[in-house]
């Protein structure tokens, strides 16, 4: 215990050390040496998700003292339980000049406990104990009676608070397997495995010294002119775990109660959700308030940042398709690392901030909501309709009881399983997309990025693989996957990825024109909708906190311009998602040929991919006439935008 503790306590000095070794080369003065706060008692909150604990064949019983505990329903909410900690047992937190800089010695032993089983064998946890996670500044490791490490926790929410009597909390974290449980199993390959979520607070100590309240103070100006705001997607390998990519959940149609995939299923849909990390790189604070905290600077709103996924795949004959879309989840807090600042709702420059997968993906709780439709969002401004959203149906500010998601699945990015696997799957390429909106941001292609991935079928668990995490680059590139498909600076010959800039947003259009051998070529466009949404604007509602939307609407037709006496075949068009819908209807005129949403049917609203493709028998001239409209609203008439790209000639 003693040298374990040491050993965790030396890497966290370590890197104060460094970091004190920057301040005085920086001439700030003299380094100093985190402060050891101590704290005690509180509470515990271990979440467990009971569809990644039916795949591993584990199961929660013998819970015992539980302060609360909400029991899991498959597909539906996590089962969680919240444990009273003994007062005689300490845990240290490091703080320096009122930065959180790790997690020190001891401990914090909880009274009563749980047990999990599987065929064959048991985990007692019953006075479990949470203590720092060896060789990390931020882990935890949640260890047996006898000190067995059973669970490892992640990607925190971490602060002190300012009321009293004064508390630390660490929140929002992974909860994952350890090597030790995972050999239990049997399965050492399931080491880390994401299982819930893990969350605890404790208060500080009367003695503590006056570090606890470190002013960790930080100053910018606002966005404004001349300003340049700018959040860069990074990857982070806090607390020891680089950022992951996760399958938490596997259901069979009807969701949520169709039941588990089994190892045979083909038919079932696949939850993916991951880590996010950014830093800010720009020169002004960016606001990060939660929603329905209250009117704040400098919009006089709860202005935060919105973040989505999306999944690609690009097929073994170089097509590309969206796979999976999800909902939007809604920032609330930055934790404001490495920077010298604390935790706050407010995002400084030189810092980074994290969001783990299992906040992500909406924690499991019924009575935390983050998670709502991208529509209520006006992607190009950044701004939230909060009024008449799903969470506030009757525009009076406060969150409607019960609103939200009902379920596990509902918002989440869904895959089908058939997306997945042969045939589908031979051959092809997998990215997983993910970026934030963020008002004011100057650059929106290093908002967002994507990371090649494989996903493996295993039993009827499905494991995620990020191809090229070990190298320098960690399997992480800037900007959407559309440029991955054509790369804008550098296209292979007759093809072209380029911007369409328009008031109301942006999107990509990319092409790659293929030479068949018997006279004909292959022309196959993909469009990204970046953010651009024609919105109308309730007039009883036109401004922030109480903007509302009566429609968003995204483009609605895209057409190439052909010569005359072509002959125009084999006409192809994919939606995006799991369930692509109602097809886009084709058009071949005498000049042109065009594709159209039905009257009621799906746009190609912000932040998705639609594919369209034709053969002719012409060889591609480099600037043939594009043109992509934008859907009309009850108040306004399409906008149509024109481009410049490789077609026939």
């Amino acid at each position: 215990m003693i040298g374990r503790s040491a050993r965790a306590l030396t890497g966290v000095f370590a890197m104060a050390l460094c970091l004190a070794a920057a301040g005085l080369a920086a001439g700030q003065g003299t380094p100093t040496l985190p402060a050891s706060v101590p704290v005690a008692g509180g509470t515990s909150d271990i979440s467990f998700n009971p569809d990644a604990l039916a795949a591993l064949g584990l199961r929660l019983e013998a819970v015992e003292q539980a302060v609360v505990q909400t029991p899991g329903a498959p597909g539906v909410r996590h089962a969680t339980t919240t444990f009273a900690a003994r007062a005689d047992n300490t845990l240290a937190i490091l703080r320096r000049d009122g930065e959180v800089v790790g997690i020190g010695d001891g401990a914090l032993r909880y009274l009563g406990g749980f047990a999990l089983a599987w065929p064959g064998g048991r985990v007692d946890l019953h006075e479990f104990a949470l203590r720092a996670g060896a060789g990390t500044s931020f882990g935890i490791d949640l260890v047996d009676a006898r000190g067995v490490v059973w669970l490892s926790a992640e990607r925190a929410h971490y602060s002190f608070s300012d009321a009293a009597p004064a508390t630390f909390s660490m929140r929002h974290m992974n909860l994952r397997l350890s090597s030790r449980f995972a050999q239990a199993l049997g399965r050492p390959q399931l080491t880390g495995t994401a299982v819930g979520g893990l969350a605890f607070e404790a208060f500080v100590r009367g003695d503590a010294p006056d570090a606890a309240r470190g002013d960790g103070a930080c100053r910018a100006p606002w966005p404004g002119p001349g300003l340049r705001t700018d959040i860069q997607l990074m990857v982070s390998d806090l607390s020891g775990f680089q950022d992951s990519i996760y399958a938490p959940r596997c259901g069979l149609p009807p969701l949520p109660h169709g039941g588990a995939c089994t190892a045979t299923s083909t038919n079932g849909r696949l939850v993916l959700s991951g880590d996010a990390s950014m830093r800010n790189i720009g020169q002004t604070a960016v606001p990060w308030y939660a929603p329905f905290s209250g009117a704040h600077p400098p919009h006089g709103s709860d202005q935060h940042p919105y973040l989505v996924w999306n999944l690609y795949r690009i097929d073994r004959d170089g097509r590309i398709r969206q796979i999976g879309v999800s909902a939007a989840k809604h920032a609330f807090y930055s934790i404001n690392k490495n920077c010298g600042c604390v935790g706050s709702n407010t995002f400084w420059p030189g810092c980074e901030d994290i969001y783990s997968g299992s906040n992500n993906d909406n924690g499991g709780s019924v009575d935390e909501q983050h998670l709502a439709p991208r529509a209520e969002i006006i992607p190009f401004t950044g701004q939230w309709a909060r009024c008449g959203s799903v969470w506030d149906a009757d525009c009076d500010g406060r969150m409607d009881p019960g609103s939200g998601a009902r379920d596990l699945y509902q918002y989440r990015l869904l895959a089908a399983e058939r997306d997945l696997l042969p045939p589908l799957a031979d051959g092809a390429e997998y990215f997983f997309e993910y970026g934030y909106v963020v008002r004011d941001d100057a650059d929106i292609y290093n908002t967002m990025g994507y990371r090649p991935i494989r996903l493996r079928k295993h039993g009827a668990n499905w494991r995620v693989e990020i191809v090229g995490a070990n190298t320098p680059q960690r399997g992480f590139f800037l900007g959407p996957v559309i440029n991955r498909w054509v790369d804008p600076a550098a296209p292979p010959a007759h093809a072209a990825n380029r911007e369409l800039a328009t008031p109301l947003g942006r999107a990509r259009v990319a092409v790659r024109a293929t030479d068949l051998g018997d006279g004909r070529w292959r022309y196959t466009y993909a469009v990204m909708n970046l953010d651009y949404a024609h919105v109308q604007v309730d007039p009883a509602h036109p401004r922030e906190p109480d903007l509302r939307l009566l429609a968003s609407r995204g483009f609605h037709r895209f057409g190439v311009r052909l010569p005359r006496g072509v002959r125009v075949g084999d006409l192809r068009f994919a939606g995006a998602g799991s369930d692509p819908g109602v097809d886009w209807s084709a058009r071949v005129g005498a000049d042109a040929v065009t594709w159209s949403a039905p009257a009621a049917g799906p746009t190609l609203d912000w932040g998705t991919l639609f594919q369209f493709e034709f053969t002719v028998n012409a060889p591609p001239r480099p600037a043939a006439q594009v043109t992509l409209t934008g859907a009309p609203t009850p108040a306004e008439a399409e906008l149509p935008y024109t481009l410049a790209l490789p077609g026939p000639g």
